[in-house]
């Protein structure tokens, strides 16, 4: 098997499991693939240069939370807002684990927030705290 192929077919997207105590749950919180993360990074943005979190914590627990059982997506773009109504110790919790399995670190925030076109190079493991 060639390099290219090993690397196009290694299972490489991390997950954990999250308990979610104040919905009585257990997810499946999952890495984003390079191609979602791209996508919220550029939609993070707000009109003055900021990091619009009303807009990135749901986009992560959307993209990242899995139901444990199906192994399907939990939530739809459409639950945003009903995201955004629930409690934010909930949504925390999952986007921040989001977030350190899918490479987000204070450095790539930063670069996300003085250039869109910025992706974050960073080992993943170098960000270790636990949410």
């Amino acid at each position: 098997m060639s390099i290219r192929d090993q690397i196009l077919s290694a299972q490489d997207i991390p997950s954990e499991i999250v308990d979610v105590p104040e919905w009585g749950v257990k997810v499946e919180v999952r890495g984003m693939t390079g191609a979602e993360r791209t996508r919220i990074m550029d939609l993070a943005i707000d009109n003055k240069g900021g990091v619009n979190l009303q807009f990135v914590y749901p986009e992560i627990v959307i993209a990242t939370s899995f139901d444990i059982d199906k192994g399907e997506q939990i939530f739809k773009p459409a639950d945003r807002d009903a995201l955004l109504a629930k409690a934010a110790t909930a949504l925390d919790r999952l986007a921040a684990v989001g977030m350190r399995l899918s490479g987000f670190t204070q450095e790539s925030a930063d670069a996300v927030g003085k250039d869109s076109s910025a992706t974050a190079t960073e080992d993943s493991s170098s960000n270790s705290q636990n949410a």
